[in-house]
């Protein structure tokens, strides 16, 4: 019997060693990422980020939340107070409606949203507490001061003059009707009591403000906005602005007999049938105003100090008075002073007026009455003669005027009335004075190079 082979000695360590390779392998093939437990760690590296994303995203909720019902309790706090102040107003007690008045401007200031109802409800105050009879009160003499105006409504126009800018939202001011006699309105005097706050808007603001049949007599408006402003009837006599903004203001039949403007801009505003009697109005600036039907009888509209002429550049005062006027250095550079058919109104009454120095190129004066009117230069204020080449001066009046030394040429004076007019050392260079009664007038030294309708017996 044959004995086994033995069995090689590496053959049995190769059997041996076997399991333990295998294990080795497998640890490797997990390590690699082919198996084994690496995506379970991984997974539980990243849980505690997640958590945190987690914890972020709801605290970035509960914090909006908290924002949202902090803005409702914040709102509903203002509903409160607003009632509040708005209950104060009807108050017996003055002591309370000034609360309530300045528990208002406080809602303004803290909430810009309900600016416009504080407006409204502010202004309704002031229509309220201070009405004024249809046609105002009688007119105050000058020298006479207006009586002492309620104290609860002056501070209410304070506070609304105060209030900040550009929250008003569609809400104006709406003083219609309103008993405002002596009003002070001023950025100076509000400027100083903000402590000279440099944001501070530099005009009041009461832009499109409704003023008509408002009385203001007296009043003293200083770097106020009234652009747009409505002040159809307002009386505003004996009134003084300063650095006031007008212009598209609606001022037809307003009442601003005595009235003081200085450096106020009046451009595209309306003026129709308009009191400016014996108003002084140096400087101002009329451009493209309509003062059809207005009276500006006894009106300065001449230079200011500074000699500002007074600009009535393309405005339209058809039917306007004149009368007795002082237009000296005025500029009514393609003025209407004609009249207008459409409308039914006549020419414009000049008679007596100062027009020394005046720019009227181009200016019609068609019709126009300028009976013993000043055209000439005026050797006290320096003014020179006045300017009225190219104007139309159709049918115009011009009896007894003084145009010494003025530009008339290539002005139309058909059918003018120039007697006794002086037109001593005039230019009528190209005028056009055919069927002008010429019967008195003084041509002595008149340029008459190229006119025509002159007598050739008109010499002197």
């Amino acid at each position: 019997m044959r004995g086994r082979r033995p069995r090689p000695r590496h053959s049995i360590a190769r059997r041996r060693t076997a399991p333990r390779r295998r294990i080795r392998n497998a640890r490797r093939r997990g390590g690699s990422g082919q198996g084994g437990t690496t995506p379970w760690l991984t997974l539980a590296a990243t849980l505690p980020g997640l958590a945190a994303l987690i914890a972020l995203l709801f605290n970035w909720v509960s914090v909006g939340q908290t924002r949202t019902e902090l803005q409702i309790a914040e709102q509903a706090q203002v509903t409160t107070r607003f009632n509040v102040a708005v209950t104060h107003l009807g108050s017996s007690s003055a002591d309370v409606r000034f609360g309530g008045i300045y528990a208002l401007e406080r809602i303004m200031q803290d909430s810009p949203r309900d600016q416009p109802r504080v407006i409204a409800v502010l202004s309704a105050y002031v229509r309220t507490h201070a009405p004024a009879p249809a046609g105002g009160f009688p007119r105050l003499k000058v020298g006479e001061v207006p009586p002492p105006g309620r104290p609860d409504v002056t501070a209410v126009t304070e506070v609304l003059a105060e209030r900040p800018p550009g929250q008003d939202g569609q809400e104006k001011i709406n003083w219609r009707n309103s008993d405002l006699r002596g009003l002070e309105l001023s950025t100076q005097r509000h400027g100083k009591e903000r402590g000279g706050d440099p944001s501070a808007a530099r005009h009041l603001p009461f832009a499109d403000a409704d003023l008509s049949g408002a009385d203001l007599q007296r009043a003293t408006l200083t770097g106020v906005n009234l652009h747009g402003a409505l002040c159809s009837g307002t009386i505003l006599a004996l009134a003084s602005f300063l650095d006031v903004d007008l212009r598209e203001a609606r001022l037809y039949g307003a009442d601003l007999t005595r009235a003081f403007l200085q450096d106020v801009r009046l451009g595209s505003a309306d003026l129709s049938d308009a009191s400016l009697v014996d108003a002084s109005l140096s400087g101002t600036d009329f451009t493209e105003v309509l003062l059809v039907r207005a009276d500006l009888t006894g009106a300065r509209l001449n230079v200011d100090q500074l000699n500002t002429p007074t600009s009535l550049t393309r405005a339209d005062l058809t039917g306007a008075n004149l009368t007795r006027a002082s237009l000296a250095g005025a500029n009514l550079t393609g003025a209407n002073l004609g009249p207008n058919e459409k409308w039914g109104t006549p020419a414009a009454n000049l008679t007596r007026a100062d027009l020394t120095g005046a720019n009227l190129t181009r200016a019609s004066l068609a019709g126009a009455n300028l009976t013993g009117a000043n055209l000439g230069p005026n050797q006290k204020w320096g003014t020179p003669a006045a300017n009225l080449a190219g104007a139309d001066l159709t049918g115009a009046n011009l009896a007894g005027a003084d145009l010494t030394g003025a530009n008339l040429a290539g002005a139309d004076l058909t059918g003018a009335d120039l007697t006794g007019a002086d037109l001593t050392g005039a230019d009528l260079t190209g005028a056009d004075l055919t069927g002008a009664n010429l019967r008195g007038v003084h041509l002595k030294g008149a340029r008459t190079d190229e006119a025509v309708g002159l007598p050739s017996a008109t010499g002197q």
